[in-house]
């Protein structure tokens, strides 16, 4: 038998956090998982020669490292001042937001960072810290500022580097040079991201993807009627179809990739992998060779299912571990289509096993489906594809004891050998092709994520509203005008502002809405138009038993972080 071929396909991105009118990043976590995730991510295949790796870079992601690298500051940033000149707003801020990574998996293994927790209260956003106020000293402060900015960098590199593993070791008493070095630490990795992804993509070892820019349904963007293919009936808002949005998207994206990689790209990551007809078709002209969506989309799209034993491996794996020729208007791509439950062990289960555990696991799993191929033609192609930063602070020891483990298993295995997407497709073009391809995404195989609900859809209508604001302010503003409107309304097509509104707790998606708002805002006033009443009250309230906000969302980050309950 032939080897049975392993893609994995990390997907790197982060909501676009920026306040273009403050020039502030609202949140920190592209800062964050940067010195955990995204250097470390790519840095760790430097100990497994052997294997290979598909990276997604979004660009709205390595814009905003950018932006950080260029001096950008983000809310949680602006506390980092010396402890002796904190006022009581700051002091608030840091007890409510400066214990935001995991409790029982982080915090609990470092005694002062426990201790410091015990004395907030453990409370949990939006609960009051105000009794804590009064029992924190400035010392007190000074060591949570440098604990939760140390423990944001990768554990491995905490060790491995002589100065950060002697703080850990201090644990306690930090002076202000020793918060300095953490911040001048974190400042380190996020220049080495892009530098350890074109190292090792030059090297072969490595691809590197991109996705439409701003990271849009682009289903939705080419036109919101597809919606209603996969969930017929859905509530829509006015039609909204701009194909010239999305090619800008992708346009975008791809000079981008070329100024940090000096090539094209040549696959493309649908956000939410969320695919249409008319989606492929524009990849394709843009010149993609391929695309990634999820099995579900696979399964309606040859009109089967996908059928899983008791342990979940699937039973007609022939149909699922193979990339596929898809037609795409006058061209063709192949697609690829992940193993939704193996990525979905990866990402919310094995952080409950043993390292150990979770390995052999996935080891027995991938043999079991090189058993179940072994009459079919092949070669086939396992591919595993999921968030390459959200899980891992739910392992314990981060992703390091299981990513080595896995690695070196992988390594060892002559039967499994791991493959770029594009070096496997390369090798061994599909030889099954798909007529069509059904419209959705990874979420339930359809678009309702983020279209549908009565407050997604006054937010279709608002962007609707000020793309046409846009349209008829053109040749009256100046060219540079209508670049930074433009600006604004791409930035606010992206997934994630319909993602968070009536799909999750009102006072996280708050300010997700509220920037959307904003953004709008931007486009109106850049093209010397009254701004409607509307856009500067919020869409969303809070329902029974939420906390409001009681001040403007933007003016201070919420807590993202959830511990494990």
């Amino acid at each position: 038998m032939k080897p049975l071929y392993i893609a994995f396909v990390w997907n790197q991105h982060q909501p676009f956090y920026r306040d273009t009118a403050k020039k502030e990043f609202i949140m920190p976590w592209v800062r964050l998982h940067a010195t955990k995730d995204y250097y470390r991510m790519a840095a760790i295949l430097q100990s497994h020669p052997e294997i290979r790796q598909t990276f997604n870079l979004t660009p709205s992601l390595l814009q905003q490292l950018e932006a950080y690298l260029e001096g950008a500051e983000d809310y949680y940033l602006k506390v980092m001042k010396p402890a002796a000149e904190l006022n009581q707003a700051e002091k608030r801020f840091l007890l409510e937001h400066y214990f935001d990574i995991h409790w029982e998996r982080v915090i609990v293994l470092w005694p002062r960072y426990r201790q410091l927790l015990a004395k907030q209260g453990f409370r949990r956003e939006p609960e009051s810290v105000e009794t804590a106020l009064a029992c924190f000293t400035e010392q007190d402060y000074r060591d949570l500022q440098v604990w939760f900015n140390l423990v944001w960098i990768d554990p491995e590199i905490r060790e491995e580097d002589e100065e950060l593993h002697r703080l850990q070791l201090k644990g306690r008493y930090y002076t202000e040079e020793e918060k300095e070095l953490v911040l001048a630490k974190q400042r380190e990795l996020m220049q080495k991201v892009i530098p350890i992804h074109r190292e090792l993509a030059a090297a072969g070892r490595i691809e590197v993807i991109t996705s439409p820019y701003y990271h849009p349904i682009m289903p939705l963007l080419l036109d919101t009627r597809s919606a209603a293919r996969p969930t017929p009936g859905l509530k829509l808002p006015e039609s909204f179809s701009y194909p010239e949005d999305a090619s800008e998207q992708i346009t975008r994206a791809v000079n981008q990739y070329r100024r940090y990689f000096g090539s094209c790209p040549a696959g493309i990551w649908p956000p939410e992998q969320a695919v249409s007809p008319e989606t492929l078709a524009l990849f394709a002209e843009h010149g993609f060779a391929w695309t990634i969506s999820d099995e579900d989309i696979l399964a309606r799209s040859l009109q089967i299912e996908f059928h899983r034993d008791c342990s979940g491996n699937v039973l007609n794996a022939d149909e699922l571990y193979r990339p596929y020729a898809v037609k795409a208007g006058s061209r063709e791509i192949y697609m690829v289509f992940r193993d939704h439950h193996l990525s979905d062990r990866i990402g919310f289960v094995y952080h409950q096993m043993s390292p150990d555990q979770a390995v052999e696991d996935l080891m027995k799993r991938f043999y079991t489906i090189r058993e179940a191929l072994a009459g079919c033609e092949g070669p086939h192609l396992v591919t595993l594809a999921l968030d390459g930063e959200n899980a891992w602070e739910w392992y314990p020891n981060d992703k390091n004891e299981f990513l080595h483990k896995l690695y070196s298993r992988l390594a060892a295995a002559r039967e499994l050998k791991t493959v770029t997407v594009g070096e496997f497709l390369r090798c061994t073009p599909p030889v099954r092709t798909l007529k069509h391809i059904h419209t959705g995404s990874w979420i339930d195989h359809s678009l309702a994520r983020w279209i549908g609900s009565e407050n997604k859809n006054k937010l279709w209508q608002m962007l609707l509203a000020a793309r046409r604001i846009l349209d008829e302010a053109r040749g009256t503003i100046s060219v540079e005008q209508f670049q930074e409107a433009w600006e604004n309304l791409l930035i606010a097509e992206g997934s994630d502002y319909t993602w968070w509104v009536d799909s999750m707790p009102y006072y996280l998606a708050a300010p997700f809405e509220a920037l959307f708002r904003k953004h709008l805002v931007n486009v109106y006033r850049i093209c010397g138009r009254e701004v409607p009443s509307r856009l500067l009250e919020p869409v969303i309230r809070p329902q029974h038993g939420e906390a409001a906000w009681t001040e403007d969302p933007l003016s201070g980050p919420t807590a993202m972080v959830q511990s494990q309950t």
